[in-house]
C-alpha cells in the first residue's frame, strides 16, 4: 500500500515539534500579552520574564509596534535562564493572521551565544593587549579620534602622556622574561587605577604605555595626574619572593598647541619622554618646555 501523508497535522504533533526544536518561539495574543512556546524547560513562560534588563525596553517597544502596526522586526537580545546563565538570541518578529482569533504575532529566536563569545574573543584580540589586557594602539587610535572630534566641537583640550619604564631590560636580564611580563602586568593594573574615569591608558609595546587625558583646564591638572602615576609606579613590587622597584620617564604633549592629530601628538610626547630620560630618568616633561 502506498504511504500517504495525513490530510492534516494534529495540534499535538505541532506542539511536539515546537518543544523539540532548539529555537525559541513566542506567540502573542490580541491583547499583546506574550505566551511562551519555547523549548523545555521554558515552555509556557512569558517572553519578557526571561529578557535581560537592559534589553527589555527595546524589545517591548518592537513587539508593541509589531502587534499594532503589523511591522516585522529583527533584533539581537539577551535572556537569563533559571540557572542564571546568560544567552544571546537572534530574534525575528512577524505578524500572524489567524481565522479564529484574528491578528496575532510571533517571535522566533536562535541561540547565538557561541557565536557572540567567539566574536567577543576576536574583538579582544584585535583591540586589547593579550598580556596586560589594556587597550592596544589600534583601540587607542579609535578612542583618540572620537575624543578629538568632541574636543574640536566643544573646544576642549586633550593631552597625551607617553611613559617608559626605566631600565626595564635589567629586570628581564636579571630575573627572566616571565618575571618581566608579570611586572608589566602589575604595572599596567596600577596605571589603570591611577587615571580618571574618562581617560584611557594603553600599552604601545614593550615597556611603553600611553595615556589619553580629557576634560582638564590647566597644565597643573596634568601634573597632578602624572604625579599620581609616578607615585603608584614607584611603590615596591613583590614578585616571586623578590622586592623590585622601578621608575618611569614621562613626556606630555597637548592638543591643540603641540599638534592637531594623533601621530604628531604621539611623536611630541615621545620626544618629551626621551628628554626626561636624558635628564636622569624618573622625570616628566612637557613637550612645549623641551
Amino acid at each position: 500500500m502506498e504511504n500517504r501523508l495525513p490530510d492534516f497535522v494534529p495540534d499535538d504533533l505541532y506542539r511536539a515539534v515546537v518543544l523539540q526544536s532548539p529555537d525559541w518561539l513566542w506567540v502573542f495574543d490580541e491583547t499583546g500579552s506574550p505566551v511562551g512556546l519555547s523549548p523545555e524547560p521554558n515552555y509556557g513562560s512569558a517572553l519578557f520574564r526571561w529578557v535581560y534588563e537592559t534589553d527589555l525596553l527595546p524589545l517591548q517597544q518592537a513587539c508593541r509596534q509589531l502587534l499594532q502596526e503589523r511591522e516585522p522586526f529583527a533584533m539581537t537580545f539577551r535572556a537569563v535562564l533559571p540557572d542564571g546563565a546568560l544567552v544571546w538570541l537572534d530574534g525575528q518578529g512577524y505578524p500572524l493572521a489567524c481565522k479564529s482569533s484574528g491578528w496575532q504575532a510571533a517571535l522566533t529566536a536562535k541561540d547565538i551565544t557561541a557565536f557572540k563569545k567567539q566574536e567577543e574573543r576576536l574583538t579582544r584580540l584585535a583591540y586589547y593587549d593579550p598580556l596586560t589586557q589594556l587597550p592596544n594602539r589600534r583601540l587607542f587610535q579609535d578612542r583618540f579620534t572620537q575624543s578629538l572630534h568632541m574636543a574640536k566641537r566643544y573646544h576642549h583640550k586633550l593631552a597625551v602622556i607617553y611613559l617608559d619604564l626605566d631600565d626595564f631590560k635589567r629586570i628581564n636580564d636579571t630575573y627572566g622574561h616571565a618575571t618581566g611580563d608579570e611586572l608589566l602586568t602589575m604595572a599596567a593594573s596600577r596605571l589603570s587605577h591611577s587615571i580618571r574615569e574618562p581617560d584611557t591608558v594603553c600599552r604601545m609595546g614593550g615597556d611603553e604605555f600611553v595615556v589619553l587625558l580629557q576634560q582638564f583646564e590647566h597644565r597643573e591638572d596634568i601634573a597632578k595626574i602624572v604625579g599620581r602615576i609616578t607615585q603608584t609606579l614607584t611603590r615596591p613590587f613583590e614578585l616571586n619572593g623578590q622586592t623590585m622597584s622601578i621608575t618611569s620617564s614621562i613626556g606630555v604633549s597637548c592638543y591643540p598647541e603641540d599638534g592637531q592629530d594623533i601621530e604628531t601628538l604621539l611623536q611630541c610626547a615621545d620626544m618629551a619622554m626621551y628628554t626626561s630620560k636624558q635628564q636622569g630618568k624618573n622625570h616628566f616633561r612637557f613637550f612645549s618646555d623641551s
